[in-house]
């Protein structure tokens, strides 16, 4: 009687979230089903193809690394933006992890581990090239770095080390002006 009890119960809870189309998953998704987040392996043509494939609306690309703790540490503000404006804004995320040792495939799984930890269901990118010379493909100095495209596909500005310390609240401000031109 006991293990059956138990066992009415285990059920219960499992499939009644299902039936009242309670979000178990703790986020909440309005527009439909939750979205699942999926990492793609890019190399630097791959990358500049997705940016441009958001033609239209306002890109934020973010670089960062598992490595950077700074990087890490400001994620969820990316998150946040994708969140404040998901019908004008499109954000991506592209991770420097791989850097020429092995395969990219490597890094996959400790990269998409914090991406799901982040609930982070915009365009995540693995650069399929050494950090090394994506760096250089971007005339980069380090991570992190955040790229601000306007709708027309153009750079309208990067923030990195080379123009001193920024923060979200920087990238969130150009977003802003940005936004304010549709």
């Amino acid at each position: 009687m006991v293990r059956s009890s138990y066992c009415w119960m285990v059920l219960a809870a499992s499939v009644l979230p299902a039936i009242l189309g309670c979000d178990t998953t703790g986020s909440h998704h309005a527009d439909g089903p939750p979205k699942s987040v999926e990492l793609q392996i890019k190399d630097f043509k791959g990358i500049m193809d997705t940016v441009a494939s958001h033609r239209g609306k306002v890109v934020v690309m973010d670089a960062w690394s598992t490595q950077c703790a700074p990087c890490m540490q400001e994620f969820p503000k990316l998150v946040a933006l994708h969140h404040k404006y998901p019908e004008r804004v499109a954000c991506i995320s592209l991770s420097m992890d791989y850097e020429g040792l092995g395969k990219p495939e490597d890094q996959r799984a400790k990269v998409l581990e914090f991406l799901r930890s982040q609930d982070a269901t915009f365009d995540n990118l693995l650069s399929s090239e050494p950090s090394d010379d994506l760096y250089a493909k971007f005339k980069l100095p380090s991570i992190p770095a955040v790229f601000v495209y306007d709708q027309k596909g153009q750079l309208a500005q990067r923030f990195d080390s080379t123009h001193g310390k920024f923060t979200y609240q920087d990238v969130e401000k150009k977003v802003g002006e940005l936004v304010g031109k549709l």
